[in-house]
């Protein structure tokens, strides 16, 4: 679990960002661990502000929590607090167990009663969805700007941004997933919890850059949320990756249009179908967009809004990172992958070989591979390239 810091140090340079929900105006602490917009009180435990709107009751229990000295139980409190009453509540003891102590983001993610949800959070470092996203940063987002992400999950994306490019504010509907960003995945980025549905809590240009990735069909307003990430991200590029078909079959719920309806929507400067973004990150080329006409029979979607394209870095985000120790991808058995569950495999492994292929590296490849050699050993590169050999957090699994 990720130490208790002063409330004030680790979120005061980002404080001056963010917005009250409800009013518009500027956050200040009120006391340790709760901020304020002048009328309401909002917990910040782990530098994670709690800006969810309709949730007053948890709110007070949570501050009551924190004014009693129970960090603790605060925490499990938010911890416990799921997207919607269509999702089982997490056990609280167990919540209490994973605030007091949880040591790797799968223990957590039991302990939290993910279901379905952890092998996905789990094993997203090697899943075409996470490769396409990379893909489409590389392309249009470039070094150094701050990314702001919309329904960043477990930050797998913020961390590769903030390890390799530059700063990255996060949000997420639900606080846990932030959670796990903060101390097990993305422990620089700046994230705060809040409701899409109304206004972002973020400041006119707080962010240089703004991505939605697997995250923009389960909107119902579109628009506002569009308005809202061109708002937040100032002049620079909106990037929505991962965007389903209405007119194909797609394994998760939301609301997705067919293609014809985004493009009047969005009016996009590239379009992409995320199938070959994920093949641009396998091989470490840059994509080539498509008109949008071309889309219709694609199952997923992307578009750059507001984009020149003139980023386009290919590898800067999907190739290794010299130096970096690199862990078997943990899917692999000594006789071959071993999914987490059918639908895993239906969704992720169908029409891409270099899943349902998994192979185990050499020995010496292996050992190369632990002991740094990415980026020096054409081998190991080669399996880093092929998801075999992974980059994965220190504490994950």
């Amino acid at each position: 679990m990720s130490p208790r810091r002063p409330a004030a140090s680790p979120a005061e340079p980002f404080l001056a960002l963010l917005r009250s929900p409800t009013t518009g105006g500027p956050l200040t602490w009120a006391e340790p661990y709760v901020l304020t917009d002048g009328e309401s009180l909002w917990p910040c435990l782990d530098g994670i502000p709690y800006l969810r709107t309709g949730r007053d009751l948890l709110r007070a229990r949570t501050i009551d929590a924190i004014r009693a000295g129970d960090l603790d139980r605060a925490l499990a409190l938010l911890l416990c607090d799921r997207k919607d009453d269509t999702v089982p509540a997490a056990d609280p003891v167990s919540a209490l167990a994973v605030a007091a102590g949880a040591t790797t983001a799968k223990a957590a993610m039991d302990g939290l009663g993910y279901g379905g949800l952890a092998p996905y959070f789990l094993h997203r470092w090697c899943q075409p969805t996470y490769l396409s996203g990379l893909a489409l940063l590389d392309a249009h987002v470039p070094t150094g700007a701050t990314l702001f992400e919309i329904g960043c999950g477990a930050g797998h994306l913020l961390r590769t941004w903030t390890d390799r490019s530059g700063p990255a504010i996060g949000s997420d509907l639900v606080f846990s997933h932030l959670w796990l960003a903060r101390t097990f995945c993305a422990p620089t980025a700046h994230l705060v919890c809040f409701d899409a549905e109304g206004a972002f809590p973020l400041a006119d240009g707080a962010a240089g850059a703004a991505l939605s990735h697997d995250s923009f069909h389960y909107f119902r307003d579109k628009q506002h949320v569009l308005a809202e990430l061109l708002r937040v991200s100032g002049t620079g590029p909106v990037l929505l990756g991962h965007v389903h078909n209405a007119s194909r079959d797609n394994y998760s719920a939301g609301h997705p249009l067919p293609t014809d309806a985004y493009l009047a929507a969005l009016s996009p400067d590239r379009c992409y179908d995320d199938e070959v973004l994920t093949d641009a990150a396998l091989q470490e080329r840059t994509p080539a967009p498509v008109r949008g006409e071309e889309l219709r029979d694609a199952a997923a979607l992307a578009f750059a809004c507001r984009t020149s394209g003139d980023a386009a870095v290919p590898g800067r985000l999907t190739g290794v990172v010299p130096g970096r120790p690199l862990r078997l991808n943990p899917l692999l058995t000594d006789t071959g992958p071993r999914w987490p569950d059918e639908k895993f495999a239906r969704e992720f492994t169908d029409g891409w070989p270099y899943l349902r292929d998994l192979t185990r590296p050499p020995r010496a490849t292996l050992a190369a591979g632990r002991a740094g050699l990415a980026g020096s050993d054409p081998d190991v590169d080669s399996f880093a390239r092929r998801r075999v050999l992974l980059d994965l957090p220190e504490s994950w699994l």
